[in-house]
């Protein structure tokens, strides 16, 4: 038993660098320094605003920026192209009209519509309250929550 250890640990040892040298690429080829879109999972997504206030007109624009940046999503507001969306339909009114840049109220909404004259499939909602300091930390909840939704409801993409 006690021969039979050392040889398990120099097969090892051996082997190990082996495994190694095979996944790492190969010298002289470029590595790739920033994800592709796949396109097994890329969700088409088109972001409406509609309100009055500063707080909300910077909350619906930060949120096309990210969906613009990401390799999730691809932003698409043209009305025209036929192809199924899903889309966020985001209202904001400032949350005291005597001060409106104290906060803002938000309500927005997942839909889902398979093309250009189908009715729309509400897939989540959210209400709540964002003040200038919150803005991107909401804006990153609704991107997370977006993804979770597409990957939750994916089969109605095919």
């Amino acid at each position: 038993m006690r021969s039979i250890l050392p040889i398990c640990a120099l097969l090892c040892i051996l082997l190990v660098p082996g495994a190694v040298n095979a996944a790492t690429p190969q010298a002289g080829q470029p590595v790739q320094d920033k994800p592709e879109k796949s396109h097994d999972r890329v969700t088409v997504v088109s972001v409406s605003l509609e309100g009055t206030d500063s707080i909300g007109a910077r909350l619906g624009t930060r949120l096309k920026e990210r969906f613009n940046q990401s390799s999730l999503f691809t932003l698409n507001d043209d009305e025209e192209k036929d192809v199924p969306k899903l889309y966020l339909m985001l209202e904001t009114k400032p949350e005291f009209s005597s001060r409106p840049a104290v906060g803002s109220v938000y309500s927005l909404c997942w839909v889902f519509k398979q093309g250009k004259g189908y009715l729309g499939y509400l897939l989540a909602r959210e209400l709540g309250t964002v003040n200038n300091e919150d803005i991107d930390g909401l804006v990153d909840k609704f991107v997370e929550r977006t993804d979770g939704i597409a990957a939750k409801y994916g089969s109605l993409w095919k």
